[in-house]
């Protein structure tokens, strides 16, 4: 009986651990997720050229394809 006790208590103990693990591992995912996001939201936009021409707005479309 104590020897059951002893290899549950052990399995018990490596469960946990590997538990712990997994957790450091998945909030270090998390970090590193949120650290690309914040440097995406930082970066700058780029807008669309300014329509200099005096011509008209519809050649500044391409037509649909059939």
């Amino acid at each position: 009986m104590l020897d059951q006790i002893a290899k549950l208590t052990a399995a018990l103990a490596e469960s946990e651990q590997r538990r712990v693990t997994e957790q450091q591992s998945m909030s270090e995912t998390v970090q590193q997720i949120k650290e690309q996001v914040m440097n995406l939201a930082r970066r700058p936009t780029t807008s669309a050229p300014v329509d200099t021409d005096d011509e008209s707005d519809d050649d500044d479309y391409v037509d649909l394809t059939p």
